[in-house]
């Protein structure tokens, strides 16, 4: 396989990855009905273990490595650290100014990529992060003034900006702990952590999922354990600060779930602010492949 394929199977498999968590997202919001945000956490990281053990078993893959127990409690916590985050302010903040505040996932992806992982900075990446921001702001502001209410929350406020940052940061530690041990052990270790980490927070009130709700419990963890497994897959492959590039593919992802599962039907700006996106996602291909030239 050319190098040039290679990047372009990187981001195919990071574009996939996403395309599932985004679908895992909407069967959270069914489930959000009837359960509560600790509750959706815990089935959706537990699922995601359960699957990808059995996954494991039947194909004898490897194990989680003792050796790397501390490295997967990080990613896992900091899993279920941004689950939390984000659900509380989405509850408590309005969704549009939640998602405005999620786009800035990719450019924290991106600096700490360049701070930690020394990745080289481009002009190229510079512009398409640049795209991206603009097609984000153009889909979220370019309609109908957002009232925001509920501004005295501070906790909510510092949930929904926290949240983007720990989800860069564990992004980041996907990208450098990918070389060591395979994307499903690694999923399957994260997981398990942030399911154990969300027990004691689902204890108090605690109430057992409605029995209609089973079989979305079943797909939300396997949903996220695809997503993962394709996305843990494409970050070998890819810097983390391309990634960021295509990680704003979630908004046309969401934008289509929305109208299929939720009858939201999409406002001109969202076909302005996709085109925006898709054109930022071309220049980041662009630059993947540059890289991978350069590196031959």
């Amino acid at each position: 396989m050319s190098q040039r394929s290679e990047a372009l199977r990187a981001i195919l498999l990071c574009g996939t990855g996403i395309a599932f968590i985004c679908a895992m997202d909407a069967v959270a919001k069914t489930l959000g009905a009837g359960m509560s945000t600790f509750m959706i956490v815990f089935v959706r990281y537990a699922g995601a273990a359960i699957w990808l053990a059995l996954y494991i078993a039947l194909t004898r893959g490897a194990w989680p490595l003792r050796r790397n127990y501390g490295r997967h409690a990080q990613r896992g916590a900091l899993m279920a650290l941004t689950a939390c985050f984000f659900f509380y302010g989405v509850t408590h903040l309005p969704l549009a100014v939640a998602a405005a505040l999620g786009m800035s996932a990719p450019i924290y992806v991106s600096l700490f990529g360049i701070v930690f992982l020394k990745e080289p900075v481009s002009l190229g990446l510079v512009g398409a992060i640049v795209l991206g921001i603009a097609g984000s702001a153009v889909i979220v502001f370019g309609g109908e003034p957002i009232e925001v209410s509920g501004s005295s929350d501070i906790l909510a406020w510092g949930a929904a900006i926290l949240a983007p940052m720990s989800y860069a940061v564990a992004i980041v530690l996907m990208k450098h702990h990918s070389a060591d041990e395979g994307a499903a052990t690694m999923t399957l270790a994260q997981s398990a952590v942030a399911a154990a980490i969300a027990i004691p927070l689902i204890v108090p009130g605690f109430a057992p999922p409605p029995t209609a709700s089973w079989p979305l419990i079943a797909l939300i963890g396997l949903l996220g354990a695809l997503g993962f497994l394709f996305l843990i897959n494409g970050l070998k492959r890819v810097p983390a600060s391309v990634f960021a590039v295509v990680d704003y593919t979630a908004l046309l992802w969401a934008a289509a779930f929305g109208y299929l599962f939720f009858s939201e039907v999409p406002e001109l700006r969202l076909w302005i602010g996709g085109g925006l996106i898709i054109s930022a996602c071309a220049l980041g291909l662009m630059v993947a492949q540059r890289r991978a030239v350069a590196v031959g």
